[in-house]
C-alpha cells in the first residue's frame, strides 16, 4: 500500500534528480531544473495494468534561459524523464513526463502573490462551503472536528452554564442540538473571516481529512473548489502523506522565490532524516518570502540544525545552548574541506574555510536585525521592516552552507565504511 502521495514522491525525488544532471554533466538539464518555476498534476489516466495515473511536472524557466534551449527542449525533457524514472522506477502504479515552457510574465496591473491570502479569498472558499451546504465536520461531532485545531477548554463559553467553549458547544450542537449548522461561520471565538493565516489554512485542510471526508468524490470536488480560489493568491493544497489509501491536504505557495534554495535543503532533511528539520522546511514552504523575519529566524535554526544532526552523527558533543560560531568551529574540526587527495593545508584551505565560516554567520548576524526590524514590537508610521531580499539572502547561504558541509559529511561517511568493510 502506498503511504505518500503521487505527487510528494515526484517531488521528493526531483532533488536527487538534480545530483544526478551534476554527477552527468547534463548542464542545460541541470539549469532547466534549478532554476524553473515547477508545478506537477495529475494530467491523465491509463487503464494500462489495472490503472495507472499520468503525471506531468511542468517546468516554466526564465525566457533568457528558455530561448537558447528552446529548440532542444524536447531532448533535454527526455533527459530529466529518464533520470527521473532511475530514482522512482518504473513498476509504480504511475507514469511521469516532463514539460518545459517559457514563465509566463505577469498580465499588467495583476499583482504578483505576496503569500497573504486575502480576505476575499478567504471569504470564496468559506462560502463556497456555504452554498454548497457542505457539512464541514464531516463523519465527526463538531466537538471532534474543531478540537484538532483549537483548545477548547481555553476558549470562553457564550452560556454561562459553562465554563469553557467545549462545554457551550456539547450543549448546543451534541445535547440540545438547536444552533444551525453555519454558526461556525459567525463564531467571534473562531473568526474564520479574520484568522490567522495558518489557522484559516488548518481549518480548510481538516475539512479535507479522511477522517472527516469520508466521500472519495466529494473531497476531491471540494479540493479543487478550494484550489480554483487559493491560486488567485498563489497558493494551492496538495495530497501529501496517504491514510487507507486517501490523501491528506496540507497548503503550499505555487510559486516562490526561494523554491530552489528550498528544495535542496529538503533533500538534507530527507537524508539526516530528521522530522524537526523536515518541519522547519514545511514552514519555509507556507511563508516563502513574504514574511521575511520569519524566514530569516528559520534560516538560523536550519544551519544549527544541521551542525548539531551531523555533529550527532559523529558523536562529538557540543553545549545544549551552543551558537552557530561554536558549532562551526566544531563542523571544521569534524569534517574535511578539501578536495579527496589534497592535503587540508595546502594553499587554499585558509580560504575555503572563510568562506564556510561566513556562509554559516549570514544567517547567525541577520537573527539580531529580525529582532531589531521584525514584528511584534511598536512601530512608527516612518518604520521599515526587512524586505524579500533580506529572505533570500539568509536561505541561500544557508542553502549553500548545509549543501557543502552535507555533501563532507557524508562522502567522508561512506568513505570510512568502506575501508571498514
Amino acid at each position: 500500500m502506498r503511504y505518500l502521495s503521487i505527487r510528494r514522491e515526484i517531488e521528493g525525488a526531483l532533488p536527487t534528480v538534480a545530483e544526478l544532471l551534476r554527477q552527468k554533466d547534463e548542464n542545460e538539464a541541470l539549469r532547466v531544473v534549478t532554476q524553473a518555476e515547477i508545478e506537477i498534476a495529475e494530467t491523465g489516466y491509463d487503464n494500462w495494468n489495472g490503472g495507472t495515473e499520468i503525471w506531468t511536472i511542468f517546468l516554466r524557466i526564465p525566457v533568457g534561459i528558455f530561448v537558447p534551449i528552446e529548440e532542444r527542449r524536447g531532448d533535454i525533457a527526455n533527459t530529466i524523464t529518464n533520470n527521473l524514472k532511475l530514482v522512482v522506477g518504473d513498476d509504480n502504479g504511475f507514469w511521469v513526463g516532463v514539460e518545459i515552457s517559457p514563465m509566463r510574465a505577469s498580465a499588467p496591473g495583476r499583482s504578483v502573490p505576496d503569500g497573504k491570502i486575502s480576505e476575499r479569498t478567504r471569504a470564496a472558499v468559506l462560502d463556497e462551503m456555504r452554498a454548497r451546504e457542505t457539512l464541514w465536520f464531516g463523519a465527526l461531532n463538531e466537538i471532534g472536528f474543531l478540537s484538532r485545531i483549537f483548545d477548547l477548554s481555553s476558549m470562553p463559553s457564550f452560556d454561562s452554564r459553562y465554563d469553557n467553549a467545549e462545554g457551550d458547544i456539547w450543549q448546543h450542537c451534541v445535547n440540545n442540538n438547536d444552533w444551525p449548522m453555519e454558526w461556525i461561520y459567525s463564531d467571534s471565538r473562531f473568526r474564520l473571516y479574520a484568522a490567522d493565516q495558518d489557522v484559516f489554512l488548518k481549518f480548510i485542510c481538516e475539512v479535507l481529512h479522511p477522517i472527516v471526508r469520508k466521500d472519495d468524490s466529494e473531497q476531491d470536488t471540494l479540493a479543487q473548489a478550494f484550489n480554483g480560489h487559493l491560486r488567485n493568491d498563489g497558493w494551492e493544497l496538495v495530497e501529501d502523506a496517504l491514510i487507507e489509501g486517501r490523501p491528506v491536504y496540507v497548503p503550499q505557495r505555487k510559486v516562490h522565490a526561494l523554491g530552489g534554495s528550498v528544495r535542496r535543503i529538503k533533500a538534507v532533511a530527507a537524508t539526516l532524516n530528521s522530522d524537526t528539520l523536515y518541519e522547519d522546511l514545511r514552514r519555509l514552504e507556507r511563508i516563502g518570502d513574504s514574511e521575511p523575519g520569519e524566514a530569516i529566524a528559520l534560516a538560523k535554526e536550519i544551519v544549527e540544525s544541521c551542525c548539531k544532526l551531523i555533529l550527532d552523527d559523529r558523536a562529538v558533543a557540543y553545549p545544549e545552548k551552543a551558537e552557530i560560531p561554536e558549532l562551526l568551529k566544531l563542523i571544521r574540526a569534524e569534517i574535511k574541506i578539501m578536495p579527496d587527495g589534497i592535503d587540508e593545508n595546502a594553499k587554499g584551505a585558509k580560504e575555503i574555510k572563510g568562506i564556510l565560516t561566513s556562509l554559516g554567520n549570514i544567517a547567525h548576524m541577520l537573527a539580531p536585525l529580525r529582532n531589531a526590524y521584525g514584528k511584534g514590537h511598536g512601530r512608527g508610521r516612518d518604520f521599515k521592516g526587512l524586505q524579500p531580499r533580506h529572505a533570500r539572502l539568509a536561505i541561500g547561504a544557508a542553502s549553500t552552507f548545509v549543501d557543502f558541509v552535507l555533501d563532507r559529511h557524508l562522502s567522508q561517511s561512506e568513505r570510512s565504511s568502506d575501508e571498514a568493510n
